[in-house]
């Protein structure tokens, strides 16, 4: 089995998402190799999007909030494995009815990051390690205020 961390081997992508090497995760971006990342949206019976804050002692991003779940996929990994994967480890979620939502690509310190969204529906609670997820917040996806018309 894998090892989520730094050490975990990777897959390194050219410009249009064919593999063409491995790499260990600590050295995408000192060698500058493209690579793939999941993101879990997560909505609950009210459709407020889960949210999730790093945790202050992370190296990248730290207490910056994001996605309800994301990460690296594995070497020979498939994305919808890895979105699987990712929510089991990082909320105990086993039965995440996930769809595909789409694909998306950005440039991340020198890096192309290709990046594949799943949409899927959970309602809590959700165990996460604290040393990784400082804390979780739902997010209703409504409009809080009306929207003025334009004139």
């Amino acid at each position: 089995m894998n090892a989520v961390g730094e050490d975990m081997l990777i897959d390194v992508v050219d410009e249009h998402d064919r593999h063409v090497g491995v790499t260990k995760r600590r050295e995408v971006f000192e060698r500058r190799v493209n690579f793939r990342v999941v993101h879990l949206f997560l909505f609950n019976r009210y459709d407020e999007l889960l949210l999730q804050q790093l945790a202050f002692g992370r190296d990248r991003h730290p207490g910056q909030w994001g996605s309800s779940v994301a990460g690296y996929l594995f070497a020979g990994e498939k994305y919808e494995e890895a979105a699987v994967r990712k929510l089991f480890q990082e909320l105990r979620v086993y039965d995440p009815k996930l769809r595909f939502h789409g694909k998306t690509a950005m440039l991340d310190q020198g890096c192309k990051k290709f990046i594949s969204l799943f949409v899927g529906r959970a309602e809590g609670p959700f165990q996460y390690d604290t040393t990784h997820i400082a804390q979780l917040d739902s997010r209703s996806t409504r409009a809080s205020l009306p929207l003025a018309p334009v004139c």
